[in-house]
């Protein structure tokens, strides 16, 4: 099932509708759709794609010859094809625009030092119109090794695409036999990577889901937090290390260093480069609010699959072995799971503000915005705009019917963080008690939302 991706696809189409020959890198997590909105996008256009496994300069040649109909070729008789050749195969001359598409093409560009040079050539020399796609689920080599490595042939290329994850708004789409609070436990655990959810069903329950995706014998995704990990890291044992702490919350780097050992020099190298790869993140402070009550140098997993895979699996990894997957669920999975659904409750929250925003449906123009994670508690979303106008949100997952009583704890956080809010908008996954809704209607400014409300 093909999920959202309106904007991506107008992009495409919009750049391949431009004249001549153009060249963008579209990439992105490694089962976010790119190859499923590239096949969506070229229905009814002359598509040539290739997808780059990891070889030799001359074992990736042979193996593209190959698959394009060209003769076998003895390395030890004859000459490997070049990719000039190769492309010259594949791209006939007349018939209208083409679309060449290299899959996972750092794999051609890490061990065939000339491969952009004998592209943009080819391309540039072609009579034919070409549009190249190079796709990539390698974000960290797409941000930081790609520019370095080919030179001026990054002067070539029209544009890098990044794929975000699907957002909320499609997962209701693509399960729409669940609530809206049940679409909500699916995103917290699979996050937006369409290629995760066509392991569940909105035919089955959470608890049938999850151990038939996680927790049973050959589950599909079992291992898939450890491949994430490995596919691109070296010394997996230290990242794993770091990602197992992120995952129970020992997130600031003094206390990574306390609970590892490791130099505080050695776990920020690590973390840098978990960000760069995006499985790692960091937290500031809103600009506007104090810094003296806040808690700094956070560090989170955005990766709401790696947050599941470490939170249960891999710090359970004996047990799983040995407990049958129900009991496993039960006794390990089931308590822990509404702590991870309420930080994912924030990021639908902030979703929806945005879709809000992006409408002018707002109380204010947003141009800024954030959190503040203090040390007595959290204030989950700060917008605010350029006249200083704020609006403030809190996010409450855990509670079953919220009272007067935790918005007087909400005020105080607003004290703590030297913030002056003109509105405030107080989501729930419970209820509102009828005292509340009372004093949320004569204050004027707050806006109590419930799960049904997005």
């Amino acid at each position: 099932m093909f999920a959202g991706r309106k904007k991506e696809l107008s992009y495409l189409e919009e750049s391949y509708s431009q004249d001549g020959s153009r060249i963008i890198v579209m990439y992105g997590y490694r089962g976010v759709g790119k190859t499923t909105l590239l096949k969506r996008f070229a229905e009814k256009k002359d598509l040539t794609y290739f997808l780059a496994r990891p070889c030799s300069d001359e074992e990736e040649r042979l193996i593209w010859n190959r698959e394009c109909g060209g003769d076998a070729v003895d390395p030890e008789m004859q000459e490997v094809p070049s990719y000039t050749d190769i492309l010259g195969r594949l791209i006939s001359a007349g018939g209208g625009k083409k679309i060449l598409a290299i899959d996972e093409f750092q794999n051609i560009i890490r061990y065939s030092p000339d491969f952009m040079e004998q592209l943009v050539n080819f391309i540039n020399a072609s009579d034919t119109q070409i549009f190249c796609v190079l796709l990539s689920s390698s974000i960290s080599f797409v941000e930081n090794d790609l520019v370095p490595r080919i030179g001026k042939y990054a002067m070539s290329l029209n544009g890098f695409f990044k794929i975000p994850e699907l957002c909320f708004l499609d997962c209701v789409n693509y399960f729409s036999k669940y609530s809206t609070k049940q679409c909500m436990e699916v995103y917290g655990i699979l996050g937006g990577i369409p290629a995760y959810w066509k392991y569940f069903s909105d035919e089955k329950d959470l608890k049938s889901n999850i151990i038939s995706t996680f927790l049973a014998d050959g589950a599909p995704l079992k291992e898939e937090g450890m491949r994430v990990v490995s596919d691109e890291l070296r010394e997996t044992n230290v990242y794993c290390t770091i990602l197992n702490c992120l995952a129970a919350d020992v997130c600031k780097l003094n206390d990574l260093h306390k609970h590892t050992g490791y130099t505080r020099a050695k776990i920020s190298v690590y973390l840098k480069n978990l960000m760069e790869m995006g499985l790692a993140t960091k937290v500031f402070p809103f600009d506007g609010a104090s810094s003296i009550n806040a808690r700094k140098g956070i560090y989170r997993i955005p990766v709401r699959l790696l947050i599941f895979y470490f939170r249960f699996l891999y710090s359970n990894a004996s047990a799983l072995e040995m407990m049958n997957a129900e009991d496993f669920y039960e006794n390990i999975v089931s308590p822990g799971l509404s702590e991870i659904f309420k930080g994912n409750f924030r990021r639908v929250c902030s979703e929806y503000l945005d879709i809000l925003s992006s409408r002018h449906a707002l109380p204010i123009d947003v141009t800024s915005s954030g959190e503040w994670p203090g040390k007595d508690g959290d204030i989950d979303i700060i917008m605010q705009n350029d006249e200083g106008d704020s609006l403030i949100g809190f996010c409450r997952w855990d509670k079953g019917e919220m009272q007067v009583s935790d918005m007087d704890g909400y005020y105080r956080l607003i004290k703590s963080a030297s913030l002056h809010p003109d509105h405030i908008f107080v989501f729930s996954a419970g209820t509102f008690s009828d005292d509340l809704k009372k004093s949320s209607d004569l204050e004027g400014n707050i806006r109590l939302i419930a799960t049904e409300d997005l």
